[in-house]
Parts: structure tokens; sequence; C-alpha cells
């Protein structure tokens, strides 16, 4: 028997990675925005519970968190975080639309030496990324691009595609290489949040998704061993088919402390401020076989739009 193939989540007795949405605050009101960000959430965490939460994550061994928000550059504390975090080696990925960085942020980021920084770009041209991303700066982000190159810090871009912008993903992609940028990644739209409420205007076509992904498997194939170039090919339903089976290692922690059991399900399985990190991963690995997680999510299924309750939180444990 496969010992290494038989071991599943449920067997962990941590998880191997913590995706953490530290704020919600934001400086832009993005149209596609899943977190429905730009206020911060009256219970968010305080100091005292951040590094109560980081100094289990240190003893627990977790080798890997991605930051996000909100605009995680915003957190009062972020950098505190960050150098608290790469003391003990964990591997870090920051996740930001990159209009607060400059040549002195970049240096920072270089220092910490960051496993990613991952910039939202949102369109090959000026027009199209801010027609998407409400009040941003496309000349920002690109440069943030830019300095962060120069200081030779691993950087990438995602890209949404919605009806504004998916014309333009070839164009984005040469961009992102003449910048020198390590990846590119994309997918499907999620259809939560903001995404949700704007969704008649945003949803791609499937024969522009067609369009769209036939023009990345030609772009993969040219900068093959030069920049990578990565889509994930299924929507979020498809992922959560997926999961239902097999659960991820992961955490989704939100900024008030709760941990939500998957981005596409309401559920929340702990609240940081209350349990521990163990505790809540016991919760996480259970709350998969509970019969309302089950029933829900199959019924996410048959009918996707209900994956637009997703931030209407279900407490699964108090």
């Amino acid at each position: 028997m496969d010992l290494i193939n038989s071991v599943t989540f449920k067997d962990l007795k941590a998880p191997l990675f913590i995706a953490w949405q530290i704020n919600s605050e934001c400086n832009l009101g993005c149209l596609h925005c899943c977190e429905e960000a730009g206020h911060p959430m009256p219970d968010q965490m305080h100091k005292d519970q951040i590094f109560n939460f980081l100094r289990q994550i240190i003893e627990l061994k977790i080798p890997y968190v991605a930051l996000s928000g909100g605009e995680p550059l915003l957190h009062p504390q972020f950098f505190e975080i960050c150098e608290f975090l790469r003391q003990f080696n964990i591997s870090l990925k920051v996740e930001t639309n990159g209009e607060f960085i400059d040549r002195n942020l970049a240096k920072i980021f270089a220092r910490l030496k960051f496993r990613s920084v991952q910039i939202s770009l949102d369109g090959a041209t000026k027009d199209t990324h801010e027609r998407l991303r409400l009040r941003g700066d496309w000349n920002k982000t690109v440069s943030a691009c830019k300095a962060l190159i120069e200081e030779k810090v691993n950087t990438e871009i995602v890209f949404v595609p919605t009806k504004f912008n998916i014309h333009e993903i070839g164009e984005l992609i040469d961009l992102a290489y003449s910048l020198g940028v390590w990846g590119v990644y994309t997918g499907k739209i999620m259809r939560i949040g903001r995404a949700a409420k704007n969704w008649d205007i945003l949803c791609p076509s499937d024969e522009e998704y067609d369009v769209f992904f036939a023009v990345l498997n030609k772009k993969i194939a040219q900068y093959d061993g030069r920049m990578k170039v990565y889509y994930y090919p299924y929507d979020v339903i498809e992922e959560l088919k997926y999961r239902l089976r097999y659960p991820s290692a992961s955490l989704l922690v939100i900024p008030n402390g709760k941990v939500k059991l998957i981005g596409p399900l309401p559920f929340i399985c702990g609240d940081l401020r209350k349990h521990s990190l163990i505790q809540v991963w016991e919760n996480y690995k259970q709350a998969w076989s509970n019969p309302k997680v089950v029933e829900f999510a199959k019924k996410v299924i048959e009918e996707p739009w209900l994956v637009s309750e997703a931030n209407d939180w279900i407490e699964l444990y108090h």
C-alpha cells in the first residue's frame, strides 16, 4: 500500500496553508470583489489577537501563509505581521492591488524574501483596468510591478476575466512578459460578493470563455520556459464538487478571526478570538461530513446562483 497517497487532510495535525484576509479596508471599489471590501469590519481582530494567532501558526509549524484583504497594505500591522512570520521562515505571499508599492516598499519586500507578491492587474490598458477597478490607477499598478521586479521580488499578476476585459488577456500576458513578471494567473470569475450583485454585467458568455482559454493555451506554449502562464479551468461549482470529495488542507481566515470552510459556502467552522487554531482545525475536519454542509453544498451544485449567499455566514461551532 502506498502510505503517502493514502494520507488525507484528516490525518494531518495542522493545516498546510493559511489563507488570511487580514482586513476589509480597501482604497478601491472593484465591481468583482468577492469580499465586498471597502470598510473595516467592526469586530476585526486587534493586535493581541493577531499575534496570538501568529504564535499558534509557528507552534503548529504551518509552512505557508498568504495574506490578502481588502487591501492588506492598509492594515496598520501589515509589516509587523510579515516580519514576525518571516523570522520563523514561514513562506509568505501577499495579494495586493499594488497601488501603495513604491521603490522603498519594494526594497522591504525584497529584504523579507517573500515567496511571491501577487498584483491584481485586470487590463492591458488603463481604461479597461479602471472600468472594472473603480478608483483604481493602472499606472500605479504597473509601476508597482516594475519596482518589485527591479528589486528581484518574485512578482505575479492575477487577472479576473469579465465582459469588460476578457478580450485583452493576450495583450496582458505580453505586457507581463515585457515587465519581467514571473507568472500570470487567471480563471473564471466567482459569483460571490460584489461580483454576484454585478453578475449580469460581468459574467462572460461561454463563447467568450472559449476564445479566452484558446488564447491562454497559445500563450502558455509561447512563453513555455520563460514565464509561467497558468489558468484554473474549472468554475466555482466544479471546484466545490471536487472539494466535497477532497477537502484541502487549508484554512480561510477572515478579518474578524472567523474561519470559513471554503469560499463558495457560508459555513464558519471556528473563531480564532475564542477557539485555538488546533480546535478550529479539528472543527474544519469534522465539518466536511456535517449533513448540513453536505446537503447545502449539493444544493449549490444543483442551483449555482446560491453561491451568491457565501457571505451570509452560518456558524457551525459556538
